[in-house]
C-alpha cells in the first residue's frame, strides 16, 4: 500500500534520526545490558564465594573444637587469601587470634587482628579487631607496643564503638600509671555509655570497676 505524504515525511524523519543517533542508542543499550549482566554475574559470584567461605569457616570451627591449632590457622589463612571480602574471613581471623592469644603467641594473634582491623568488610568486626588489638598492645606495656597503641587510638573510632575506644585510651594511661588521665578517660567513657542504651550492663559494670580502681567518679 502506498504511503501518503505525511507518512512518507515521518518515515524520512525516522530514517534521518536513526542515521544520526542509531549507533549511540545501540551503544547505550549495549552498555546497559552488559551492566545488567555484570551485576547478575557479580551477585552469583558473591553468593558462590559466601557459600564456599562458609564451608571453610565450618572447617575452621571443627578444627577449634578438636584443638587442632595448625588446621585452625591454615583455615583462617585460606579464608584471608581466597575469601577476604566475606565476613567469614574476619570471623575466622578473630577466632584464630583468640586461639593464638590463649597459646601465648602474641605475634600471631597480632597479625590476625591487624588484618581484620584493616581489611574486614564489616565495620563491627573491624572495630572488634581494633579493640582486641589495642588490648593486646596495651597489655604488653612495652615502649613500642604503647606507641603503636597510641597511633591506633588517634584514628577515628568506628561509629557506635566510641565509648569503648575512650575506655581503651584510659587503659593506655593506666598501664603507664597516669592515674588522673586514666580516670578522666574512664569517666568520659561512662558518660558516653550511659547515653547509649545499646551498651549492655556488663560493659558499664566492668568500666565501673576500673573507675573505682582509680579513685571513683
Amino acid at each position: 500500500m502506498a504511503l501518503d505524504l505525511e507518512e512518507q515525511e515521518n518515515l524520512a524523519n525516522l530514517k534521518s534520526f536513526w542515521a544520526r543517533y542509531g549507533n549511540y542508542i545501540i551503544g547505550v543499550i549495549t552498555v546497559a545490558l552488559l551492566a545488567y549482566a555484570a551485576f547478575n554475574l557479580w551477585g552469583w559470584y558473591q553468593r558462590n564465594q559466601a557459600a564456599d567461605a562458609g564451608k571453610l569457616y565450618e572447617t575452621l570451627i571443627n578444627a577449634v573444637t578438636k584443638n587442632e591449632k595448625d588446621k585452625t590457622y591454615l583455615a583462617a589463612d585460606d579464608l584471608q587469601k581466597k575469601y577476604g571480602g566475606t565476613t567469614y574471613a574476619a570471623m575466622g581471623n578473630l577466632v584464630a587470634a583468640k586461639i593464638a592469644m590463649d597459646s601465648n603467641d602474641a605475634a600471631k594473634a597480632q597479625a590476625y587482628l591487624k588484618w581484620t582491623a584493616n581489611k574486614a568488610s564489616d565495620d563491627s568486626f573491624r572495630a572488634l579487631a581494633q579493640l582486641r588489638l589495642l588490648g593486646l598492645l596495651i597489655d604488653q606495656g612495652t615502649e613500642a607496643s604503647l606507641k603503636e597503641a597510641d597511633q591506633l587510638l588517634k584514628e577515628k573510632a568506628v561509629k557506635g564503638f566510641e565509648p569503648l575506644w575512650i575506655e581503651r585510651r584510659g587503659d593506655w594511661y593506666l598501664v603507664q600509671k597516669k592515674i588522673p588521665e586514666a580516670r578522666t578517660e574512664y569517666q568520659k567513657a561512662m558518660k558516653a555509655m550511659q547515653s547509649d542504651k545499646a551498651f549492655p550492663e556488663d560493659a558499664r559494670g566492668l568500666l565501673k570497676v576500673k573507675i573505682d580502681a582509680v579513685g571513683g567518679m
